[in-house]
């Protein structure tokens, strides 16, 4: 992309002293240079991929507008840099590749300067250690050796050619068997060889909730393992469509989930599993079409959450499958539900009135339930109980105040997992997604009522409820804010905001004219499991402090739990309305 426009800025800076054009140079590059230590010295700024993308820009604009002077090689070498330090970050592989590429193309744009064979050496280690791909890190070596032999680089690249003799492209590598087809096989598609026949864990079940604009799709592993994440680009003159595929080292593959599903619902065509190697499984997703992907892990248990976005509006459909080898005894996951021969009653509820918004549909979400009881009050009143009765009361006022569609994630004491929750919004097509849940803390003298957005949390405190609602430790929940990172922008944090704080300001002022002692703890920011991913605006909301004894006793009463649902609802009418969402008060 540099490269390209190289000669024609070359003849425009021939009109340019060749003094001035090098005292720009300095200037412009100087300039992007304290951005990019500006960054460096902020933890804060760096969970954020625009600063990265800014900082980049600038040393690419130095690139681009004086490539001849000293400073286009140093801004295109920092370039490569900048990306390599967002990829820390996100831990996103196309940031690793393309840092890598940006490495690989200043040895080709300057071949001469003494920083290529710098780049080249970036370029092989971030193949070698990051991406895991030895032939093309052995290759990336093998060229800084060959062609930069006077480089200060030239004996470290030689010791790591030595070391990945093995990987030199004349030797067999290992096949990739079983799930790849010959015409799936990549350049980046990990063919390093576990050592030993033994998967310290197993490929569970895989469970999917899809339609032509939105699918999440949930691994669950038994324990914690490293993964890596692949995309192939479609290949139309082949008529082979672009595919999404998972690996999952030191794990093993249960018999019953060989088999090839088949979705085919306009976005994912079919779920493949199989055994490239051994002690690998991989789980590979043929697509119809695809807009963007996010994959992270989330932990107790142990899953890999993969969330693709097509082109296409969801629509509300009912036909949410499973692929699981787990026994049929105990396992309350939202699909088998959903599914004709199930016991259970379905965990959507939907209640529908005459339309009079574009506010559509809300989907309105009772925290915990089935073997997650929540929090638990000094009295036994329990959380997933308080919060199923005030989602039920919340969806009658949304549909007498506002007139919209509102589902709930459950209307029965059912358990559902975190990532289940959003993707039913999702997957519907939600315009906004309400959490609700009671607070909880080990001194039960706290009391008051505060709602969440998702974000980084900003103290300890916002942080310790994040843990307790996700089910998780606050090392945990730390790692979480770097996921977090990539998923900032389908997060819709600042309408996300702007609803808390309605909700916020209503519950405040609706439940304080009938009850005394409410305590306003405000808005606040973290990172919440069940808000991770959501495309729609989406808050959590700690209607009171259960473990507080006169908390508990109003959450368990019709009364405060009705004041509580008439306040939310007018608070998201009164949303709707500053936001133009509905037409007229």
């Amino acid at each position: 992309m540099i490269r390209l426009i190289v000669c024609i800025i070359t003849l425009v800076g021939l009109m340019v002293p060749v003094s001035a054009l090098a005292e720009n140079a300095e200037q412009a590059y100087q300039k992007a240079r304290d951005a990019y230590y500006a960054l460096q010295n902020s933890s804060r700024k760096q969970m954020y991929r625009e600063n990265w993308e800014r900082v980049f820009g600038q040393f690419e604009s130095v690139a681009k507008r004086f490539p001849e002077t000293r400073r286009g090689a140093d801004a295109l070498y920092m370039c490569g840099k900048t990306i390599a330090g967002l990829y820390r970050i996100s831990r996103i592989r196309p940031d690793a590749e393309r840092a890598v590429e940006l490495f690989k193309e200043i040895a080709d744009t300057y071949p001469e300067n003494t920083l290529s064979d710098d780049a080249l050496f970036h370029a092989g280690e971030m193949l070698e250690e990051t991406l895991k791909d030895k032939q093309r890190a052995y290759l990336v070596f093998q060229r800084l050796v060959s062609a930069l032999p006077r480089g200060d680089m030239h004996t470290k690249a030689s010791s790591r050619l030595k070391a990945l003799a093995g990987y030199a492209p004349q030797l067999k590598q290992h096949p990739v068997k079983e799930v790849m087809t010959k015409n799936e096989t990549s350049p980046s598609v990990d063919k390093v060889v576990s050592q030993g026949s033994s998967a310290g864990n197993q490929l569970t079940s895989i469970r999917h909730w899809s339609n032509p604009g939105y699918t999440r799709i949930v691994i669950d592993v038994s324990g914690e393992t490293q993964f890596t994440t692949n995309y192939l680009a479609p290949e139309p003159d082949k008529n082979i469509p672009p595919r999404l595929y998972v690996d999952i080292k030191r794990t093993g593959l249960d018999e019953r989930l060989a088999e090839t599903t088949i979705v085919d619902d306009g976005l994912l065509r079919r779920i493949r599993t199989g055994k490239p190697q051994d002690g690998m499984v991989r789980v590979v997703l043929d697509l119809h079409s695809i807009g963007d992907y996010k994959v992270f892990p989330l932990v107790d248990p142990w899953r890999i959450v993969i969330d693709i976005a097509g082109d296409k509006s969801p629509e509300l459909k009912r036909d949410e499958t499973s692929i699981s080898a787990l026994p049929e005894t105990g396992h309350d996951d939202i699909a088998k539900m959903l599914g004709e021969t199930s016991k259970e009653p379905p965990p959507l509820h939907i209640r529908t009135a005459p339309a009079t918004t574009t506010l559509r549909r809300i989907v309105v979400d009772a925290g915990h339930g089935g073997k997650d009881p929540g929090a638990v009050g000094p009295n036994g009143v329990l959380e997933k109980d308080v919060t199923l009765r005030l989602a039920k009361e919340l969806s009658k006022e949304l549909v007498k105040q506002i007139g919209c569609e509102v589902i709930l994630t459950r209307s029965t004491d059912v358990y559902l997992p975190l990532e289940e929750r959003t993707a039913i919004a999702n997957k519907v097509g939600a315009d906004l997604f309400i959490s609700l849940h009671a607070n909880a803390n080990k001194s039960r003298k706290a009391y008051g009522i505060e709602t969440y957005y998702l974000n980084f949390s900003k103290n300890d405190k916002a942080a310790a409820v994040a843990a307790r609602e996700n089910g998780t430790s606050l090392k945990q929940v730390s790692d979480l804010e770097l996921i977090l990172f990539d998923l900032m922008a389908n997060a819709k944090i600042n309408e996300s905001s702007r609803l808390a704080t309605e909700i916020q300001k209503s519950l405040v002022h609706h439940i304080s004219k009938k009850y005394s002692n409410i305590r306003d703890l405000g808005v606040r920011q973290g990172p919440f499991y069940v808000l991770l991913g959501a495309t729609m605006p989406s808050v959590l909301v700690e209607t009171a402090f259960i473990s507080h004894p006169r908390e508990e006793k109003r959450l368990a009463s019709s009364g405060y739990q009705k004041s509580a649902a008439q306040a939310i609802a007018a608070a998201i009418k009164e949303y709707a309305v500053s936001n133009r969402l509905i037409a007229s008060r």
